[in-house]
């Protein structure tokens, strides 16, 4: 998410229940804040994701980990939480939510009528509970997704390194080397796509391992020395999950379902048999 830009925000929202609590409210705007204005395509969880305006990919880990930045360790809002008032603000009309097993896609309720509309908004609009806000981040240029000189879409470094810090819980900066490591690797091939993959799974498998949290940094993970290898990496572990996701329990028979149930009566017989003997 852009730190630059602004939303717009209305005043009713003061007659909405997110007013009465101030942590609900900080989500409230934090969802909006992280909205998109138009169509767009980005990283999480390895994945891309394209998503429309008004339109965020988040998850319950992601989001509450957005949420605790900054605050001290006696007010870090718990996961459950934070996400049971997410779903509140989907029963009051406020956004919808759509969730598989790797995000969820929140869709903030009746965003087009208000993003490009400056006048007041008329009592005939969605009840008090509906706020919306326009995003205006996408009037921000940066630089870094400005075309190169051979007419190739750059690349997105900040989103990368922000996907890195989201999925570490570090606060890398988009330095210089940094650029330099990723430019490196995608002229050599690999793709966006590739450091979501990378970042994800080998988050996965060192962020709980003390010995190896310190190397889920840019230094090491998009080196030229380590990053095919942790691509490969990556896609094993993704076709290894997607295939569990994937897999069904195979369809029996009416015969062998009774012939395997058959089976399992006999053995059970004959366990108890066995008991028996040896309580004689």
């Amino acid at each position: 998410m852009s730190d630059q830009g602004w939303i717009k925000l209305y005043r009713k929202i003061q007659t909405s229940f997110v007013w009465t609590n101030s942590d609900q409210l900080k989500l409230w705007l934090l969802i909006l804040m992280k909205a998109n204005h138009s169509q767009n395509k980005f990283l999480f969880n390895g994945q891309e994701v394209s998503v429309s305006s008004g339109q965020l990919v988040t998850g319950a880990r992601a989001l509450t980990f957005e949420f605790n930045q900054g605050v001290s360790v006696d007010n870090l809002m718990e996961q459950r939480k934070l996400w049971r008032w997410v779903k509140r603000f989907e029963k009051s009309g406020m956004l919808t939510i759509q969730s598989n097993a790797r995000y969820s896609v929140i869709t903030i309720v009746n965003w087009t009528a208000y993003q490009g509309n400056d006048n007041l908004v008329t009592s005939q609009r969605q009840s008090t509970d509906n706020l919306v806000t326009t995003n205006k981040n996408d009037k921000n240029e940066d630089n870094d997704k400005k075309k190169d000189k051979s007419n190739k879409p750059a690349v997105d470094y900040k989103k990368i390194v922000d996907y890195l810090n989201s999925e570490t819980g570090h606060k890398y900066h988009t330095t210089d080397k940094t650029r330099g490591m990723i430019h490196a690797r995608i002229a050599e091939g690999f793709t966006e796509h590739d450091f979501g993959m990378v970042i994800h799974y080998k988050s996965l498998e060192w962020k709980d391992n003390p010995d190896m949290q310190q190397y889920l940094r840019p230094k090491t993970l998009f080196s030229a020395e380590h990053f095919d290898d942790y691509t490969n990496e990556a896609r094993a572990a993704a076709s290894k999950q997607q295939r569990q996701d994937t897999s069904e329990p195979p369809v029996l028979t009416p015969e062998e379902g009774s012939a395997r149930q058959a089976d399992y009566m006999a053995r059970l017989e004959k366990q108890y048999a066995k008991e028996g003997e040896s309580n004689e």
